[in-house]
């Protein structure tokens, strides 16, 4: 599965910029393979549109802001937030502007300090953090970045518990103890959720980030898909820390994404301290962007393409919520028509390596 085949992941929300980063001039972005444009009008509302004038198709994120309205650079079109055209210069005054003169606006939203937009019919909210809303909680925004992975590969990590042990065995992981303990999953129509503890190792940083002095401690994660793209996770220390992740994987396309995190403490650190915690989940998340970039954008549907382990539950699962939506679609091709050529080639050169 490639992401472009699934026309049904247009019909969610996605971060697609910071929103101190959208003020004084238009901002282009991509989703999905298609790019939009985001821009500041008038009160300080905010639009969203393709970013394609409907007269002559030129790119609207290469004009400017004027008086709120966002002006085409190719022949001075402007639109509102609503993508309706204000001005066309060309035109006698009291010819009036025809109502087909209209940018093609797509949904938006601002929370959390970002700008998400939906260019679908959305099946769910924006995703609801409630420790954004709670003042025993400090937000801090950590990364947004584009990974030259898939999506779905990046989520997919996200539910994967297992791997902790061994990728991040250098920052928060101990392939010493790689067992899991007490294991539950649950799923509920296309979400999951998933309680898992497992030891880990308590290394300067994360000592300086959580408080522990001991050398190991037990961490337990209360892991949620909340929609495909979308994870969040509340991390338990035995000190009593919450450390509250979210994780969201914006389809840029087939092969590229736009990886935003943050998170929610509820241990109130200083500027010290939380200049600690964003450079070591930044750490964390560069061991696991490493991997993801060398693995192949198609995404395995078919529960039987792959090797499964008990502790794979949770992305067991996720496979089979991201078949339900791809099935939804005639696009998506069986795991075999990519998978069994590269398996092929695979064996193949194993194969002549061992003689």
């Amino acid at each position: 599965m490639l992401v472009s085949q699934v026309p049904a992941l247009k019909e969610y929300w996605y971060p697609v910029a910071y929103t101190a980063d959208v003020a004084k001039t238009p901002v282009p972005v991509r989703l999905l393979g298609d790019n939009y444009v985001i821009w500041r009008g008038r009160k300080g509302l905010i639009g969203a549109a393709l970013d394609e004038c409907p007269h002559r198709g030129s790119r609207l994120s290469q004009g400017w802001i004027e008086n709120g309205d966002l002006v085409c650079g190719y022949h001075g079109w402007s639109f509102d937030t609503n993508g309706a055209c204000t001005r066309i210069p060309q035109n006698d005054e009291d010819k009036p502007i025809p109502p087909r003169a209209r940018a093609l606006a797509v949904l938006i939203e601002e929370r959390y300090g970002m700008v998400w937009i939906c260019p679908g019919m959305p099946r769910a909210s924006v995703p609801e953090l409630p420790e954004a809303e709670d003042p025993a909680f400090v937000v801090l925004h950590e990364i947004m970045e584009v990974w030259n992975a898939s999506a779905p590969r990046v989520i997919d990590n996200a539910l994967d518990v297992s791997h902790l042990s061994w990728t991040h065995r250098n920052t928060i992981g101990d392939s010493s103890a790689p067992k899991m303990q007490n294991m539950v999953v649950e799923r509920d129509g296309h979400s999951l959720k998933s309680r898992v503890s497992y030891q880990s190792k308590v290394t300067e940083a994360l000592r300086k980030s959580t408080g522990i002095q001991t050398d190991f401690t037990t961490r337990t994660t209360n892991s949620e898909l909340i929609q495909p793209f979308v994870f969040r996770d509340v991390m338990e220390y035995e000190n009593g820390l919450r450390h509250v992740l979210m994780k969201v994987a914006t389809p840029i396309d087939d092969s590229h994404t736009l990886f935003t995190q943050f998170i929610a403490r509820n241990d109130d650190p200083d500027d010290e301290q939380r200049a600690g915690i964003v450079a070591l989940d930044r750490l964390i998340q560069s061991e696991d962007r490493a991997l993801l970039e060398q693995i192949r954008p198609e995404f395995p549907l078919e529960v039987q393409t792959e090797m499964h382990t008990r502790t794979d539950r949770m992305t067991v699962e996720y496979r089979r919520i991201l078949a339900e939506l791809s099935s939804e679609s005639s696009m998506v091709p069986p795991d075999r028509v990519w998978a069994t050529p590269f398996l092929q080639a695979a064996r193949a050169e194993a194969s002549a390596t061992a003689q």
